[in-house]
């Protein structure tokens, strides 16, 4: 009866002595921090739609995915006859208003110059007539005083004051001349104001032809920088839509892993901070350096439980540049020294 007692006691023992070791186990686990967990980002690359500004018809598509292409080498062609038509009918209207511009600047000198010549014509014999009505006055009075006292005859008197009527006459037709000599003037400015027109018109058409041009030179589309098509969306005789992409090109050499840092490890990196990563495959390795740090916090990553009372811990992205032709967007990257 005793050792039955002894056995079932020390039983009981070592159950409570397990419990108690295990639940002292968890509340560790509960109550302190476990050990830094490797924190894994994901690459990207640089990579744009090479979109057609020009709606129409794709007549050559030059590139296929995979290729490898430089800045500025044509990718594919639209269909341009009509805009080329366009181009033609503005060369035309330019060289018209190119023809009218000369004319009316010819027409303007012209008319200038013959203005000028008739109106100092004109002022030239205004000052003769003024000259002769003068001398024609002073006779008429000289002789009206002396055919009043007798000592001329009436015949003689008479010659001079038809000499002075034709002297008054000859003036007012001298200053009406002159009025008409200074419209003159008011012709040529009108002439100067078509020459304007037509300038303005030229310009205008100018304009017009330098638009249709960017518009035919946007039937070529250009690769924007140097790098490798990773996606063609049309194939040639597609049609397209202004804004529509034809193909995607990515930029090998600029390219960046990001991070997503738990507030509580944020200070362990700072900007232009070097730092080592490793990929899945653990013999690929990067350098880079950190760019950004986002001021802008991302959800809670990391959620609390409620039985636990913690807080939720945000995270925030770190931008790290590693420009490596290693890298392809997607891969998965660790941070080896966990920031400094």
């Amino acid at each position: 009866m005793s050792h039955l007692f002894f056995t079932k006691g020390l039983k009981r023992g070592l159950v409570f002595t397990l419990s108690a070791a295990l639940l002292t186990s968890l509340l560790a686990g509960c109550g302190t921090s476990s050990p830094s967990q490797e924190i894994w980002g994901r690459a990207e690359a640089k990579e744009v739609d090479v979109n057609s500004k020009i709606p129409g018809r794709v007549i050559q598509l030059l590139v296929k995915e995979g290729d490898h292409v430089e800045k500025g080498q044509v990718i594919a062609r639209i269909d341009n006859r009509d805009i080329a038509a366009q181009a033609d009918q503005a060369r035309a209207a330019i060289k018209a208003l190119e023809s009218q511009t000369t004319q009316a600047s010819t027409a303007t000198s012209l008319q200038d110059q013959t203005s000028v010549a008739t109106l100092d014509a004109a002022r030239a014999a205004l000052d003769k007539a003024a000259a002769d009505l003068t001398l024609a006055e002073a006779d008429y009075k000289r002789f009206s005083k002396l055919v009043a006292s007798g000592s001329i005859s009436r015949q003689v008197f008479d010659n001079y004051q038809a000499r002075y009527q034709a002297a008054q006459s000859g003036y007012a037709q001298a200053q009406s001349a002159v009025a008409r000599a200074e419209a003159g003037l008011l012709q040529t400015d009108m002439s100067r104001n078509t020459e304007v027109a037509a300038q303005s018109k030229l310009e205008q058409s100018q304009a017009v032809l330098h638009q249709v041009q960017v518009a035919l030179d946007e039937t070529e589309i250009k690769a924007p920088f140097s790098g490798t098509v990773t996606a063609k969306y049309v194939e040639e005789g597609a049609m397209v839509s202004s804004g529509m992409p034809l193909v995607a090109i990515q930029d090998p050499t600029d390219n960046w892993i990001n991070l997503k840092i738990k507030e509580t490890e944020l200070s362990k990196f700072q900007l232009n901070q070097v730092v080592h990563l490793a990929g899945r495959d653990s013999s690929l390795t990067v350098e880079g350096t950190i760019i950004d740090i986002s001021k802008k916090a991302e959800f809670a990553t990391y959620r609390a439980t409620n039985e636990r009372g913690d807080n939720d811990i945000i995270t925030f992205n770190v931008k790290i540049q590693v420009n490596s032709d290693k890298l392809r967007p997607g891969m998965r990257f660790k941070i080896l020294d966990g920031g400094k």
